[in-house]
């Protein structure tokens, strides 16, 4: 879930300090009870209201190094992921797992299809007559 914007907190503190009840502060910009429960909380304790840190791993490929990772997955366009994951430790960044290459792909708007130069798969028909005929 995406954090509350800083000017629909700053709001809501206002609220707060007019005197409205966290009740009807919630009802009214449409956010959790719990939510102005923590915007009074801050305000009593004299907290900043920005949002605090999410939780969880940082990526491994960082934000700033999406167009890099970018420009080295189409330099080729014949690499498997694993391949394209030692290509990207060899280039200084860090070790990577296909699925976190997969994901990063993804995220830079790649999508892997089939190769023009396989030939297409077909369907055969059964040839053994079906028992139930």
């Amino acid at each position: 879930m995406k954090a509350l914007s800083l000017d629909l907190r700053q709001r809501i503190a206002d609220a707060l300090e007019g005197g409205q009840t966290q009740t009807s502060i919630a009802e009214r910009f449409a956010v959790s009870l719990s939510s102005v429960e923590r915007m009074a909380r801050k305000r009593r304790e004299g907290q900043g209201l920005e949002p605090g840190v999410r939780p969880g791993k940082k990526p491994l490929v960082e934000t700033e190094q999406h167009e890099a990772f970018g420009q080295l997955a189409a330099s080729r366009t014949d690499w498997t992921l694993q391949t394209l994951a030692q290509a990207w430790q060899e280039q200084g960044g860090k070790t990577l797992s296909q699925a976190t290459t997969s994901r990063t792909l993804r995220r830079n708007g790649f999508s892997y299809k089939k190769s023009a130069a396989l030939p297409k798969s077909e369907t055969k028909p059964n040839e053994t007559p079906s028992a139930s005929r």
